[in-house]
């Protein structure tokens, strides 16, 4: 069975939504919330593919976090949860036709360190990870008690002394903007590729999807905004781990670029 372990934390959302493609002054929206946020459609989505899913999360001190945990662990996820002493995470969020924006972010639970003593030795079997921490520390740990973990950043790029145990960097245009310290995307993707990361994906604003392996550089056009929308990029993960548990990154890119043809 195909085997993955997730870092993240439930979030609790308040959502506006509009028709409209971009946005707008005073434009007309919908409103809802919802409890849970990306890492709980992250999970449902390797559930729903048989995955055996591990979730390493932080849950504030309320009924939500728990609701969130038990909901999960019912459908078989395993849950590795400690908790602290604030409220679930909350966040403020604009939907239109074909983006999202999380406008805040507060009461913020915090990264794992060192010192919360996780049950690492669970998920050392698993085929891959997905983290978007930020404690080197932790990570340097992690790492070292996992060794053969496939680990990926998601929405994050890790420092240079990691990049050597990296298998994976997955950004969107956006967040490779913010993190790039100045290179250009091509040198970025021949610097750390050559260091030792198996692949850097970046999702475009317009669609484009630019990979760099070790190999082989290319851009090609999706059929869809995955940078764009979490719901739409967690599925474009899901969809490149499916081919990756079986393949080499080169040929689940071209299997994945032959589908959008």
């Amino acid at each position: 069975m195909k085997s993955i372990v997730i870092f993240g934390t439930f979030a609790q959302r308040q959502i506006f939504s509009t028709q409209h493609s971009a946005l707008l002054p005073y434009q007309p929206a919908k409103i809802s919330t919802e409890t849970g946020g990306s890492t709980t459609h992250l999970v449902n989505i390797f559930l729903d593919m048989d995955w055996q899913t591990h979730l390493m999360t932080k849950l504030g001190n309320d009924i939500a976090s728990l609701t969130c945990q038990n909901d999960l662990e019912q459908k078989g996820c395993f849950v590795y949860a400690k908790q602290e002493d604030i409220p679930l995470t909350r966040e403020t969020v604009i939907r239109t036709l074909n983006h999202e924006y999380v406008l805040s972010l507060y009461d913020f639970v915090s990264d794992f360190s060192v010192d919360d003593d996780l049950p690492l030795s669970a998920i050392a079997h698993c085929d891959f990870g997905i983290l978007n921490e930020h404690n080197e520390k932790f990570i340097e740990v992690l790492f070292r008690r996992t060794p053969n973990v496939k680990w990926i950043f998601n929405h994050t790029f890790p420092n240079a002394n990691l990049l050597r145990t990296v298998h994976g960097v997955l950004l969107n245009e956006s967040e490779f903007n913010v993190m790039n310290k100045g290179y250009t995307l091509e040198l970025m993707g021949l610097m750390i590729t050559s260091i030792g990361v198996r692949w850097l994906i970046v999702l475009m604003d317009n669609g484009d999807i630019m990979y760099y392996t070790s190999k082989a550089d290319d851009t090609f056009a999706g059929i869809d905004n995955y940078g764009a929308n979490e719901e739409k990029r967690n599925d474009f993960l899901l969809s490149l781990l499916e081919k990756l548990k079986e393949k080499e990154i080169e040929e689940a890119i071209l299997d994945f670029e032959l589908k959008l043809r």
